[in-house]
């Protein structure tokens, strides 16, 4: 559950077209498919003490795969402490957002999410710097993000990008539907890491396991959109030379030290291992290790 100090928001957002450009729509749905309606997306948000002043800047963590914002409220908390002011987005179809469950319709839907976070920070804070920080997938969405609105963004924090499709087939339906039913972007790929992936400790497995706001299973169109990300985001982004910080943890098997490092070399990007973590770096024993690193790159913006 949220701590009372995080702030609440539901944006009402276009519902996405096949490709995932905005939809057309002005009416509510919460199928958010086709472009014919809108779609509450939730957004947690949390600010430095009022005693701290105006906000250094603003940050925009955006979530794995199969994830939800509020996971991050330990890292939301010690930016808001460091002088930031934190958005926590969940989205479409994940989490306590409306959507398709699992689903995302191509690279621009998360693009155009993220900036309409931004956009709705901004308004408050005009002049503010802003950084996203992108956990797994959601590395891929901060790099497409940025790309596509290179003025909005003066840094992005990659933690565990992911870099390789393990996701395989979509799951087989049995019987004999399963026999006439083709294959479609709303097909459910199972999520391929477990709780001894992402998390060492057994308290932290178990919750991991219960939390009924994340899903084990992402949509075929979800997985297409990641791949399409890992091959045409990278080199473009790298040619902008953002400053950029690439963090992994030492014992983490989805994205390696060695791949984030080479990926980070590629992107002419820092990069930081955090010793003793798995693929959920921001939880955990080494949590605080990892923080400090966010905190004190930010610091240097």
């Amino acid at each position: 559950m949220s701590s009372p100090d995080f702030l609440l928001t539901n944006l009402e957002l276009r519902a996405s077209n096949p490709d995932g450009s905005e939809g057309a729509g002005l009416s509510h749905q919460t199928g958010g498919i086709g472009g014919a309606g809108m779609v509450l997306v939730r957004v947690l948000e949390l600010g430095p003490p009022p005693s701290q002043g105006v906000p250094d800047g603003a940050a925009i963590v955006v979530h794995d795969a199969g994830d939800h914002g509020a996971r991050y409220e330990q890292l939301a908390d010690r930016l808001a402490t460091a002088g930031w002011m934190v958005s926590l987005p969940d989205l479409r179809g994940h989490g306590a957002s409306e959507g398709e469950r699992g689903h995302t319709t191509g690279i621009p839907e998360p693009v155009r999410d993220i900036h309409s976070v931004r956009e709705h920070v901004a308004y408050r804070m005009p002049d503010a710097k802003s950084v996203v920080i992108g956990v797994g997938s959601g590395a891929l969405w901060a790099m497409a993000y940025a790309l596509k609105h290179q003025d909005e963004v003066h840094g992005l924090v990659l933690a565990g990008p992911l870099l390789q499709d393990n996701f395989g087939a979509p799951q087989k339906i049995g019987g004999m539907l399963g026999m006439f039913k083709k294959v479609e972007p709303l097909s459910p790929c199972v999520i391929p890491w477990k709780a001894e992936d992402v998390l060492s400790e057994p308290g932290d497995k178990g919750t991991w396991n219960a939390d009924p706001k994340r899903d084990n299973t992402v949509t075929k169109g979800t997985v297409d959109a990641i791949v399409k990300a890992m091959a045409e985001c990278p080199a473009p982004y790298a040619a902008l030379n953002m400053p950029t910080l690439v963090l992994a943890g030492s014992e983490d098997p989805i994205c390696t030290p060695a791949d984030a490092a080479a990926f980070a070399k590629k992107l002419g990007a820092k990069s930081e291992v955090i010793e003793g973590a798995r693929h959920s770096i921001f939880h955990g024993p080494t949590s605080e290790a990892a923080i400090d690193h966010v905190v004190n790159w930010l610091g240097t913006l």
